[in-house]
């Protein structure tokens, strides 16, 4: 599936090149970055980040029951857990 493209007439909020379409339509409160732009900053907040910590639980998912092992925050127990495929269903609902 093509994701659509919108034409604008910008430049580049870092560096000043011409941008000529963008994948969303910008709203124009906030400054738009080329591609390159872009990337660069994912490419630095990505190293800057680190590996993400991990907790070893013993849960089972909400959804489908599958046991879950490990998850990216400690849980508290006052909301359901879900497994990744689960989540990503739901979130696609």
């Amino acid at each position: 599936m093509d994701r659509q493209m919108f034409d604008v007439d910008l430049e580049c909020g870092k560096c000043g090149k011409h941008i000529s379409q963008l994948p969303f339509q910008p709203s124009g409160d906030r400054p738009v970055f080329c591609s390159e732009c872009n990337r660069e900053y994912r490419e630095t907040r990505t190293s800057n980040r680190g590996e993400r910590q991990m907790f070893d639980v013993d849960e089972t998912c909400a959804g489908c029951g599958t046991a879950i092992t490990q998850l990216p925050f400690q849980p508290t127990g006052d909301k359901p857990l879900y497994c990744r495929e689960c989540l990503v269903a739901n979130r696609n609902k």
